[in-house]
């Protein structure tokens, strides 16, 4: 696991008492390999975690493909495991009514971050899953296989105990 520090960037004409302090904007990262993609891994530990903070927290769930896949519901409170053949463990989430579901194969991901930085005033706080990685070269992935954006409220802002959860969960990364 390691420990990276984000860049704040904002508009030159802002002055220095808008900007959020240098230490701000941060991003956790953990690495996962196949020893941990089973249904009592570290990978499905850290996405029990995730239900367990986040559950019922407004998330933006966006998966981005060919296509651009997004939707806001509640954080799920727990994933259910199921181990499907050579596919190997698939983690789901779903709201209690079964009208939204996402699934996770745990094999397929090699990397999770939690990111807070702030774009175009705003403050986003993220979780992102990570699958293969662009070259031999690089162990930066190209692109999250899913990204869970913390939903901000009708004035932009984030809920305070959203806030609050994510840094928790943040904590278990660190």
């Amino acid at each position: 696991m390691s420990f990276a520090r984000g860049k704040n960037t904002s508009a030159a004409s802002s002055s220095d008492t808008d900007l959020p302090p240098t230490e701000w904007a941060q991003e956790y990262r953990q690495s996962f390999d196949s020893g941990d993609s089973d249904e009592n891994g570290a990978l499905a530990t850290f996405l029990t975690d995730c239900g367990e903070v986040l559950g019922g927290v407004e998330t933006r769930f966006i998966v981005i493909g060919d296509a651009i896949l997004e939707t806001v519901v509640p954080f799920p409170k727990s994933p259910r495991f199921a181990v499907l053949g050579k596919k190997g463990t698939c983690a789901t989430f779903a709201s209690q009514d079964k009208t939204f579901e996402a699934h996770l194969f745990l094999s397929t991901i090699k990397a999770v971050t939690l990111a807070r930085v702030e774009r175009g005033g705003r403050k986003i706080y993220a979780v992102r899953f990570f699958g293969e990685t662009g070259d031999d070269k690089s162990d930066v992935p190209v692109r999250p296989k899913l990204t869970c954006l913390l939903h901000s409220g009708e004035n932009g802002e984030v809920p305070p105990s959203a806030v609050e959860a994510w840094e928790k969960l943040a904590g278990k990364l660190k």
